[in-house]
């Protein structure tokens, strides 16, 4: 069996991998976020794997949760630092990678990129059976530091578990013995380190594109909202969902998706995720990959080419 979840991890690796790779050769100023989005993730779609949540494409303060809306029109700028986070499960079992890219290589800009590899790397380094999970924030924090710039310290690593993206566990992005469990085999974690010149501090932003299934509520509900909650419920299971997929799968009607979810999300069916913008406005570069202690203690770094 161990060999067996490990190696579903690696194919969600895989399919994350081949994301990102198309990714790198679509982002050019003037294409639109919403075609880069469909087409990655029509990537992991072709390698096998499901989605595990939307493609995240968040521009310079913006840290995460920005993913194109139905008919996006927002355009890939001249300059600034743009995050792509993806996500893809097989058999249930999550890889989630992300990394930034330097739209126009301003070698300013860049060492905030650099800072946040350099930390991921020291971070996985240091990832092994025996490991206290504030250990590997206090390398990561270290790395930021020495580039000059802040770890984000309201963000950071989450556990992975069978079809369940944040299960619990969290990798700090800076040293705080709160978190102090062990990592041990068996274990998967998404690390993602996040550096920027600001405060380092996130706040939500005003809008939101994500949404997650949370239960059913079928008290004073039309038999139409139903059939849409439970065709949410079907195709999602508990993992977040963009209301593109809605459109793409004709789960709702079109005219009738943004109502629905408004309703949903008043009744506490879905859960939404706004935009996560950092608190001084600064520019925010984000690396990220999942690794996986298999039950012989060895580290697997899932979605690193």
């Amino acid at each position: 069996m161990k060999d067996e979840y490990i190696q579903d991890y690696i194919k969600a690796g895989k399919a994350v991998i081949a994301a990102k790779k198309l990714a790198k050769k679509l982002i050019i100023p003037g294409e639109t976020f919403l075609e880069i989005g469909n087409k990655c993730e029509a990537e992991i779609i072709k390698s096998g794997c499901d989605l595990s949540f939307p493609i995240n494409m968040s521009l310079n303060e913006i840290a995460a949760h920005y993913s194109p809306p139905i008919d996006d029109q927002t355009l890939i700028p001249e300059k600034g630092l743009l995050k792509i986070d993806v996500g893809a499960h097989y058999n249930g079992y999550i890889a989630d990678s992300a990394f930034t890219i330097n739209i126009d290589e301003d070698p300013k800009l860049q060492n905030y990129i650099e800072a946040a590899k350099e930390a991921l790397d020291a971070a996985i380094e240091k990832f092994e059976p025996g490991v206290q999970l504030y250990e590997l924030g206090e390398v990561i924090e270290e790395k930021i530091l020495s580039r000059g710039l802040r770890s984000i310290k309201n963000l950071g690593g989450h556990e992975l578990k069978r079809y369940n993206l944040h299960a619990g566990l969290f990798i700090p992005n800076y040293k705080n013995k709160i978190h102090n469990q062990i990592v041990k085999p068996g274990d998967a974690f998404a690390c993602e380190p996040f550096a920027t010149s600001g405060v380092g501090e996130v706040v939500n932003g005003q809008y939101y594109y994500i949404y997650r299934f949370l239960k059913k509520n079928k008290k004073n509900m039309p038999y139409e909202d139903i059939a849409f909650m439970n065709r949410i419920e079907e195709n999602f299971g508990r993992l977040p969902f963009s209301p593109r997929w809605i459109e793409n799968k004709g789960l709702i009607p079109k005219n009738k998706i943004k109502m629905t979810l408004r309703t949903f999300k008043s009744k506490k069916i879905v859960d939404i995720y706004y935009t996560l913008v950092e608190k001084t406005k600064e520019p925010v570069a984000q690396e990220e990959h999942t690794i996986v202690i298999d039950m012989d203690g060895n580290r697997i770094v899932t979605t690193k080419e």
